[in-house]
């Protein structure tokens, strides 16, 4: 385990620094070290897998959020580092095997692992980083923060699978149901997770619950936003990339309720045909039709909402950060 005296060493792959993040500076520099940590055991391969992912320009925000609601109830230390480091390597792990799943070669500019590895190692990697996640978690030696870990593990997994089987759906529940499943879970187990284990009480556990899901909601409509409004140097990936795939986010939804006799659209979801000649004009059209904007106020309100649900949260220093942190999340738009 960290030391959690040596607070001084700097970022080892210097992630962007966020909203109220600068509250806990030193402390996300233990989280970073013990991302960074090799194990006994642990193969050249895995640890180079492990720099090569932590450096390539994460935000850290669900270790962020972590940190600053442990900080909110005065959590032990030591305790809230190893929750912060298992919130954000099950993030990690997630990322493996979304790629390995999209046949993404690249992620914010960079290769992906299986885009040098094969795929059989992609994944026993990606399964690793899993494990260690919950070894993590499992070193707060809390029960019920470890059956709040595999609930999370269990609506991740499940959420992908959805995903997959309702490809070229336009439908607005399952697209809340799924980004709850792909981002909103994640958050809430960063936020209510350090509310539980710093034994909070019921109000403040569902505060932060709410916090955490509304928060990973707005993130994760930003997201797809930025899929569409994006430069593909910075998204690592193409404009469009989640429709080029039949996965139609709320900028798709948006557009569908408002042009239902669109001949774009319509055809596209007919073919079922991510290369269909009319994707790229589809895109445009989504993007000049005002619906990103419509988007990014539904994320805004969320926002708001997580806000909203901190406000039965005693007053500190760290509420108030916790709430620029969700500012934070619409303003990565600009």
């Amino acid at each position: 385990m960290v030391d959690p005296n040596t607070d001084t060493m700097q970022y080892i792959s210097s992630p962007t620094i966020i909203g109220g993040s600068d509250l806990i500076t030193g402390k996300l520099n233990l989280v970073e070290k013990i991302l960074l940590n090799e194990l006994p055991g642990q193969s050249d391969l895995l640890s180079d897998a492990a720099v090569r992912l932590l450096q390539s320009g994460g935000k850290r925000i669900r270790a962020t959020m972590s940190l600053l609601s442990a900080s909110v109830f005065d959590e032990n230390l030591e305790n809230s580092l190893s929750l912060a480091a298992g919130v954000e390597m099950l993030h990690t792990a997630t990322l493996v095997h979304d790629d390995i799943i999209d046949d993404s070669l690249q992620r914010r500019g960079r290769p992906t692992l299986n885009a040098s590895l094969d795929a059989k190692l992609s994944v026993l990697i990606g399964d690793y980083f899993f494990a260690r996640a919950a070894n993590l978690v499992a070193e707060t030696d809390n029960l019920d923060i470890m059956k709040q870990f595999s609930e999370t593990l269990m609506i991740i997994l499940s959420g992908e699978v959805n995903q997959q089987l309702s490809r070229w759906q336009v439908d607005r529940r399952s697209y809340f149901d799924r980004i709850y499943a792909k981002t909103g879970a994640m958050f809430v187990l960063a936020a209510k997770s350090a509310a539980t284990l710093a034994n909070a009480g019921n109000k403040s556990v569902r505060a932060m619950e709410k916090y955490g899901r509304y928060t990973g909601i707005a993130f994760q409509i930003v997201d797809d936003v930025l899929d569409f409004t994006g430069r593909p140097d910075r998204l690592g990936k193409p404009v469009g990339s989640d429709l080029r795939e039949g996965i139609f986010t709320l900028p798709v939804l948006l557009y569908a309720e408002q042009y239902p006799h669109d001949k774009l659209i319509n055809s596209i979801r007919e073919s079922q045909d991510g290369d269909h000649p009319s994707i790229d004009s589809l895109i445009t059209a989504i993007r000049n039709s005002g619906v990103t904007d419509q988007a990014l106020a539904e994320a805004s309100d969320f926002i708001s909402r997580a806000q909203q649900a901190l406000a039965d949260l005693p007053y500190s220093p760290y509420v108030d950060a916790l709430s620029m942190l969700g500012d934070s999340v619409v303003r990565r738009f600009a």
